[in-house]
C-alpha cells in the first residue's frame, strides 16, 4: 500500500497563480516529455486503477480514458505523491475524460483532497452580496454556529439555507435603510419591516421563526448583547388539505415497460417512500425484501404483492443490464453504474408520474381512511411525527 505524501514542495520565490487547465493541455499534447514526477507511484496507481475498473464494471474504453486523465494529473503535480486537488480533477471535463470516476478512485485510495468551495458557502456569498459589515460577518458566525454547534445538534445545510433565505426578507431591507450592525436593530424596526413585507400564513410564520433563530443564536453565544426578536410573533403556519392525485398517469406508470419507472412508482404510491429513501435503497435491502419486509433505517415496511412483482422485474433487468457493477444501491443508471453513488434527484423525479409530494400525501390519506383515522398507525407506517400525522387524519376524516 502506497501512502500519499504529507509534505508540500516549497518554492524559493513566490510564483504567479498556476493555470492548471493550460498545464493539463500541455500534458495532453506532450505525453512523453510530460510524464509523472514519480514513476513508481504512477505505476502503482495504474495497477490499482486496473483492479478498480475491473471490480466496477468499466469498459476498456473508459479505463483507457481514465488512464489518460490520471497520467495528466500526475504530470502537473507540484509535489510528487501529494493528494490531487478536486478542482484539478474537475478540469479534465473539457478533455472528455472521466473526472468524476477518477475522483472517486483517488478518494478511495487517499490520493484526492477536496479543495472545492462548499455549496452552502457559495450560497451565503450570493445571498449576502451587498450587505455591510459587520452584519455579513455576524451572519457568517451564525451560519458556522448552526452547522457546527458546540451545545446542540448541528443543522443540515438545507435547514440553514432555508432559514437564512427567510431572514434576509427582513435583514436586507434594514441594511438598505442604513443599519450596518445587527446589534443596532430594535424590536420596533423588526416589526415595521415585517409589516412592510406584507407576509401572511406560512410565509410570515417561517420568516418570523428565521429572524428569531438568527438573533437567539447570536445572543446565546455572546455575539449580540440583546435579542430584539425575543417577543416577535408570527402566528401559526397555514395547514393545507392534501390534494387527490390523478389516477390515470399512476396506472400508466405502474404498467410502464421501463422496469425502473414501474418499480419507483410502486414504492411511492403503495408505501409512500420518500425520495431520499428510494435513492438510497440498497441492493441487499431489495433482495431481502423479496422474502420479507423492506427494512429501512427508521421503519420496517411490509411490501404489497404488486410492489414485489415490480421489484423482481427491476432486479432481473438490473442484473442483466449491469452484471459487473459495484454500485451497492438498488436503482442505478448508465452513469452511476460505473461508480458507487446513488442516482441523481433529477433522474428519480423523471420516474414519477406526478409530484412526489402529491402522490405521498394521497397514499397517506387513503391509509387514514382505511385505518379509521388512527394517527399512531400512520406514524408507524410512514415515518411521520404526530403533528404531521394530524394533518392527514384531519383531511382523511372529511
Amino acid at each position: 500500500m502506497v501512502a500519499p505524501a504529507v509534505h508540500r514542495q516549497l518554492t524559493l520565490f513566490p510564483s504567479p497563480p498556476r493555470d492548471v487547465a493550460a498545464a493539463l493541455r500541455a500534458a495532453a499534447a506532450a505525453p512523453v516529455s510530460g510524464g509523472p514526477r514519480d514513476p513508481a507511484l504512477s505505476a502503482w496507481l495504474g495497477r490499482q486503477l486496473t483492479d478498480w475498473a475491473a471490480s466496477h464494471g468499466w469498459s476498456t474504453a473508459t479505463l483507457g480514458r481514465a488512464r489518460s486523465g490520471l497520467r495528466m494529473l500526475l504530470a502537473v503535480q507540484t509535489t510528487a505523491g501529494a493528494p490531487i486537488p478536486a478542482t484539478w480533477i474537475e478540469q479534465l471535463a473539457p478533455f472528455r475524460l472521466p473526472g468524476r470516476l477518477l475522483h472517486e478512485f483517488l478518494t478511495a485510495h487517499s490520493f484526492a483532497e477536496d479543495d472545492r468551495t462548499p455549496a452552502i458557502e457559495s450560497f451565503f456569498t450570493r445571498i449576502t452580496d451587498g450587505l455591510p459589515e459587520p452584519m455579513t460577518a455576524q451572519l457568517a458566525t451564525w451560519m458556522s454556529l448552526r452547522l457546527k454547534p458546540s451545545r446542540s445538534r448541528p443543522r443540515t445545510t438545507d435547514t440553514v439555507r432555508h432559514q437564512l433565505r427567510h431572514a434576509m426578507t427582513v435583514l436586507a431591507p434594514l441594511a438598505a435603510a442604513g443599519v450596518h450592525d445587527l446589534a443596532d436593530i430594535t424590536p420596533l424596526q423588526l416589526r415595521a419591516r415585517l409589516g412592510a413585507a406584507r407576509l401572511t400564513g406560512t410565509e410570515l410564520c417561517q420568516t418570523v421563526s428565521a429572524v428569531r433563530i438568527v438573533f437567539t443564536v447570536l445572543h446565546a453565544h455572546g455575539v449580540l448583547d440583546r435579542n430584539p426578536a425575543m417577543k416577535l410573533r408570527g402566528g401559526s403556519p397555514a395547514y393545507t388539505i392534501p390534494v387527490p392525485a390523478d389516477l390515470a398517469p399512476i396506472r400508466q406508470s405502474l404498467a410502464s415497460p421501463e422496469p425502473a419507472r414501474a418499480a419507483v412508482t410502486a414504492l411511492l404510491v403503495f408505501h409512500a417512500l420518500r425520495s431520499g429513501e428510494i435513492r438510497h435503497l440498497t441492493l441487499d435491502q431489495a433482495l431481502a425484501a423479496q422474502t420479507g419486509p423492506l427494512r429501512l433505517p427508521q421503519r420496517t415496511v411490509p411490501l404489497a404483492e404488486p410492489v414485489r412483482v415490480r421489484l423482481a422485474a427491476y432486479l432481473a433487468h438490473r442484473s442483466h443490464r449491469w452484471p459487473g457493477t459495484a454500485n451497492p444501491h438498488l436503482f442505478i443508471t448508465q452513469r452511476s453504474a460505473l461508480s458507487t453513488t446513488p442516482v441523481s434527484r433529477s433522474w428519480l423525479y423523471r420516474q414519477y408520474p406526478d409530484s412526489a409530494h402529491v402522490l405521498r400525501s394521497d397514499r397517506i390519506v387513503d391509509e387514514v381512511q382505511a385505518a379509521g383515522g388512527d394517527a399512531l398507525l400512520i406514524c408507524e407506517l410512514f415515518g411521520l411525527g404526530i403533528k404531521a400525522a394530524t394533518r392527514y387524519t384531519a383531511a382523511g376524516g372529511k
